[in-house]
C-alpha cells in the first residue's frame, strides 16, 4: 500500500454553560457550542496526480469526466472543482467559460475552476433547559451549520424543459431561471448547480411534566412529556434538506434517490415503582 497523501486539521471548539435563572420554582439553563476546523492537503504521495472525486449520476447524465471535486495539494478535501457557466444561448443552452476568457457550449472544453467547499467553516449549536413550575419543565435545542455548498444533482436532473416531460416533472413547477433551460442534464454539468447551503435547525423540543403523587401510593415517580425531532428548518438551499452526509472522502452531493431525514412527534410516560 501506498500513502495517499498528507492532510493537516487546525480547529477550534469551546463550550459555555450557565444558569441565566434559578429560583424556587423557576429555572433556566442555557449552553452554547461553537467549533470550526480548516483543512488542507499538504501534498499527495509520489507520482499520484489530483484525484476526482463524487462523481454525479441519474437520468439524462451520460458520458465521462462528470466529477464535482478534486484532490490537490493545498486544497481542503471536498473542493468543488466544475465548468463556469456563463448564461443561456438564444436558444436555451447553456454557455460555459473557456480558458482564453470566451465562451463554449461544450462543457469539456470549458475552464475548471475550485468554486466552493462542502465541509463548513463553522458549526453552532445553542440549547435550553427551563423549569417552569412546579413539574412542568421545557427544553430546546437549535444547531446552525454555515458557510459550506452543496452540488443540487436532483435539480440538475429534474430542473430543465427538455427533461420534465420524460420524467413526469410539471413545467410551471420549475423555478423561473429553470424554465429558460432546453438543453439535457448532460449538457448543463457546471457550477450553476452548486448551492450555498447553511441552514440552522430545530432540533429537538421536549415539554414534560411530573405528576404529584399522594404518599400512600405505590407509583413513586410519574411523568408525562411530548418530544418533537427535527421540527423546523431555516435555509436558502433549494433542496429538501441541505444537512448530508460529512464523513469519508466523497460528500456534498444531494443526489436525488436519497431520503431526506424525516421529523418525529412522540409521547410518553415514564413510572417508577
Amino acid at each position: 500500500y501506498q500513502n495517499l497523501g498528507e492532510i493537516q486539521n487546525n480547529g477550534i471548539e469551546f463550550s459555555i454553560n450557565a444558569v441565566v435563572v434559578k429560583k424556587k420554582n423557576i429555572e433556566w439553563r442555557t449552553t452554547g457550542v461553537f467549533s470550526r476546523n480548516v483543512q488542507k492537503t499538504i501534498s499527495l504521495g509520489k507520482g499520484i496526480n489530483p484525484i476526482q472525486k463524487l462523481t454525479i449520476s441519474g437520468p439524462g447524465l451520460v458520458g465521462t469526466g462528470l466529477y464535482t471535486q478534486q484532490i490537490e495539494a493545498g486544497q481542503p478535501l471536498g473542493s468543488f472543482y466544475l465548468p463556469v457557466y456563463k448564461g443561456l444561448s438564444a436558444d436555451g443552452a447553456f454557455l460555459f467559460e473557456t480558458e482564453a476568457g470566451g465562451v463554449t457550449r461544450d462543457w469539456t472544453k470549458a475552464k475548471r475552476v475550485y468554486v466552493g467547499n462542502a465541509q463548513p467553516d463553522a458549526i453552532i449549536g445553542w440549547s435550553n433547559y427551563f423549569k417552569i413550575w412546579k413539574g412542568l419543565d421545557a427544553s430546546f435545542a437549535l444547531r446552525g451549520i454555515f458557510g459550506h455548498q452543496i452540488f443540487n444533482v436532483t435539480r440538475l436532473v429534474f430542473s430543465n424543459t427538455a427533461q420534465a416531460p420524460t420524467l413526469n416533472v410539471l413545467q410551471s413547477s420549475l423555478e423561473e431561471r429553470d424554465r429558460g433551460v432546453t438543453s439535457t442534464p448532460s449538457d448543463n454539468f457546471s457550477d450553476y448547480y452548486l448551492e450555498d447551503a447553511d441552514f440552522i435547525k430545530l432540533d429537538n423540543v421536549s415539554i414534560g411534566y411530573n405528576i404529584p403523587l399522594k404518599e400512600k401510593t405505590k407509583v413513586k415517580n410519574l411523568r408525562v412529556y411530548v418530544n418533537g425531532t427535527n421540527l423546523a428548518m431555516w435555509t436558502k438551499y433549494t433542496g429538501l434538506d441541505p444537512e448530508l452526509n460529512f464523513t469519508g472522502s466523497e460528500f456534498g452531493r444531494d443526489q436525488y434517490d436519497v431520503y431526506p431525514r424525516t421529523r418525529s412527534i412522540t409521547f410518553g410516560v415514564n413510572a417508577s415503582f
